[in-house]
C-alpha cells in the first residue's frame, strides 16, 4: 500500500478488482465531476473510457454519498467485484479519488489497473494543511505556482499560503498604486554567497502576479480543493511598498527596492493616518481577487527603531494612551483586521507579531521556538493556531539542517493540553526564497519534503515512510522535476554541508546531486 498521505484505517481483504473497459461508473448528482474526473484519469493510464451506468445495479465503480461521513472524509470498499466510495461532500470524494489514483497507479501506462481489494476510513487530523511559498525575495510565475497546487493536491494539502510583499519585492498588481508593481517589484541586485564570498549582484529581479493571473490561479486551485491565502506583510517587510511611496515610513526616506536580506527598520509609520488608508485600499483589492476565508498580515520582524524617532507615532501613542509601540502594532493591525472582518475574513499573524493584548480573532501562526507566544502556549490559552516550526517546517534551508525524518517525526501538539487540541487548526510548511532563485532549486527543496509535510496535516505519519515515498518519487520523474534523491534515506546532520551552505554556496546539495548524476 504505496499511499501517502497514509490512510487512517486499511485494511487488506482477500482477491482482487481489476479496472477494464467493460468496467461501468454510477455516481450520485453531487460528485459527477470527481466521476469524470477518475474516468479521464483511467483513460489516460489505460487508453479505454469508462461508460457511466443508469442503474447502480449495473456499476462496478460506485461514489455514493453518506452523511455519516464527516466533512473531508470517506470509505472506499473494493471487494466482491465492486469499489464503492462514499463521502458526506465534494472535498472527500475528491481526496478519495486521489487515493484511488494512487492504488490503481493511474500516473502510469498500462493495459487494465488492478488493485488488491481492501477497505478504507480516511479523514484528516486538521482542517489546515497549508504551504507557504515566498515570490517576493524571488518572483515564481503561475505555471510554477499551478505545479505546487496540482502536487499540493495529490497528497491532500489544502492551502497555499503566498507571501506578496516583503522589503524585497511586492508582487500583486494592484491598481490604485501602480507604483506598487513599476517601482515595487523591480529590484536590482540580490545579496549573493559565491565562493565564501558575500555580496550583492546586479542581476535584476522582477515579475508579479496580475490580478487576472491570480484569479486563474484561485480557479484552478479551488477545482483542486485548494484555498488561496495571500499575505500582505505589515507594518514591517514593508520597503518595497514604500519604495513607491515613501510617504508612509516615518522617515520619507526609502528610495528602493531592498536588495539585502535581514530585517529593515524601515517599516510603515503606524502614526500616519494616512498609512492606515493606504493599506486598506491595497487590501480591498487584495480581496476582490482572493475569496478565500484567511488574509494573513504578516506582524513579524517589525522593528520599532522609526517608530520611536517619529513625532507621529509618539503622539499616536499618547492619544490612545498606550504603554509602549508594541501596542501601537497590536493596535495598526487591529484595524486591518476589522477592516477584514467586515469582509468576512479571518486574519493570521506570525507568532511574534500576536501580542498578548491582540485580538483574540487573530489566528497565531508559529514559527520561533523559544518565546513566550509559543504555538501550544498560545493554544493552551485559548488561541487559534497554525504550527510552522523554524527547525521542522522550513524548507529554504538544507536536507543536513533539516531533514526529511525531522519533519516527518514533528508532532503539532506537543505539549497542547488534551482539552486546547481543537486550537491547533493545522500546520503549514514554509519555503523562503532568500536563496531558492530558480525553480529548480524550488522543487529541489520542496521535493519530497511536501510528502513528509502531507503526512504530519493529515495525521498518519506512522510506517514504511522511505518505502511509500520511494514510490511516490516515480512521478517527480515523470513531470521532469528536480527532487532530493538521498531524502527517502536516513540523513545525517553533515556540519560540513550545513557550514557550505551558510557561508559558501546555499546551492550545495543541488549542485552535488547534479554532480553526481552526470558522473553515473
Amino acid at each position: 500500500m504505496n499511499i501517502i498521505p497514509k490512510p487512517h484505517k486499511y485494511d487488506k481483504l482477500g482477491g482482487e478488482f481489476t479496472i477494464g473497459s467493460q468496467t461501468k461508473l454510477f455516481c450520485e448528482e453531487i460528485f459527477a465531476k470527481q466521476a469524470q474526473r477518475f474516468a479521464e484519469m483511467v483513460h489516460e493510464s489505460c487508453g479505454f473510457s469508462l461508460t457511466f451506468a443508469e442503474n447502480i445495479a449495473d456499476a462496478h465503480i460506485i461514489f455514493n454519498k453518506s452523511d455519516e461521513c464527516a466533512e473531508e472524509e470517506y470509505t472506499l470498499m473494493i471487494a466482491d467485484g465492486l469499489a464503492t466510495v462514499a463521502a458526506a461532500d465534494e472535498k472527500g470524494c475528491f481526496y478519495a479519488v486521489e487515493t484511488l489514483r494512487q492504488l490503481f497507479r493511474l500516473d502510469e501506462k498500462q493495459q487494465n489497473a488492478t488493485y488488491n481489494n481492501c477497505y478504507i476510513e480516511d479523514r484528516p487530523k486538521f482542517a489546515y494543511r497549508g504551504l507557504s511559498v515566498d515570490i517576493c525575495r524571488h518572483f515564481f510565475p503561475l505555471a510554477t505556482l499551478k505545479q505546487i497546487v496540482e502536487l499540493m493536491s495529490r497528497v491532500k494539502l489544502n492551502k497555499l499560503h503566498l507571501h506578496l510583499s516583503d522589503d524585497q519585492g511586492f508582487r500583486l498588481e494592484v491598481e490604485k498604486y501602480p507604483l506598487l508593481n513599476s517601482v515595487g517589484s523591480v529590484r536590482s541586485g540580490s545579496e549573493v554567497v559565491e565562493n565564501g564570498v558575500r555580496f550583492v549582484d546586479d542581476k535584476p529581479v522582477s515579475g508579479y502576479l496580475t490580478k487576472d493571473e491570480a484569479r486563474q490561479l484561485v480557479a484552478f486551485a479551488a477545482e483542486r480543493m485548494v484555498e488561496i491565502i495571500p499575505e500582505i506583510d505589515v507594518p514591517g517587510h514593508a520597503v518595497a511598498m514604500l519604495a513607491g511611496y515613501p510617504q508612509y515610513c516615518c522617515e520619507g526616506s526609502v528610495s528602493e527596492v531592498r536588495k539585502k536580506w535581514g530585517i529593515s527598520k524601515d517599516i510603515l509609520c503606524a502614526g500616519n493616518d494616512e498609512t492606515y488608508a493606504f493599506v486598506k485600499d491595497i487590501l480591498d483589492e487584495v480581496c476582490e481577487v482572493f475569496p478565500g476565508n484567511y488574509v494573513h498580515l504578516g506582524g513579524d520582524e517589525a522593528p520599532k527603531d522609526r517608530w520611536c524617532n517619529c513625532k507621529k507615532c509618539q503622539e499616536k501613542v499618547a492619544e490612545l494612551k498606550l504603554k509602549d509601540f508594541e501596542q501601537l502594532q497590536t493596535y495598526m493591525v487591529e484595524q486591518f483586521r476589522k477592516h477584514l472582518g467586515e469582509k468576512g475574513k479571518t486574519v493570521i499573524c506570525w507568532n511574534d507579531g500576536v501580542h498578548g493584548d491582540a485580538s483574540e480573532k487573530i489566528i497565531s501562526q508559529h514559527w520561533r521556538a523559544k518565546i513566550r507566544q509559543g504555538g501550544a502556549k498560545q493554544a493552551n490559552k485559548g488561541r487559534k493556531t497554525i504550527m510552522s516550526p523554524f527547525f521542522k517546517l522550513y524548507f529554504d534551508y538544507p536536507y543536513a539542517l533539516t531533514p526529511l525524518k525531522k519533519t516527518y517525526k514533528f508532532n503539532p501538539l506537543r505539549g497542547v493540553r488534551k482539552s486546547k487540541r481543537q486550537n491547533v487548526l493545522g500546520v503549514e510548511g514554509t519555503m523562503w526564497t532568500e536563496y531558492v532563485s530558480t525553480t529548480e532549486k524550488l522543487f529541489f527543496n520542496l521535493l519530497p519534503r511536501m510528502l513528509a509535510l502531507s503526512e504530519v496535516a493529515w495525521g498518519t505519519n506512522t510506517g514504511e515512510f522511505a518505502k511509500r515515498c520511494n514510490a511516490y518519487t516515480q512521478l517527480y520523474d515523470k513531470m521532469g522535476l528536480t527532487y532530493f534523491k538521498k531524502a527517502t534515506v536516513k540523513v545525517h546532520k553533515r556540519i560540513r554541508i550545513v557550514q557550505r551552505f551558510f557561508r559558501q554556496n546555499p546551492n550545495v546539495e543541488l549542485d552535488e546531486q547534479n554532480k553526481n548524476s552526470e558522473k553515473q
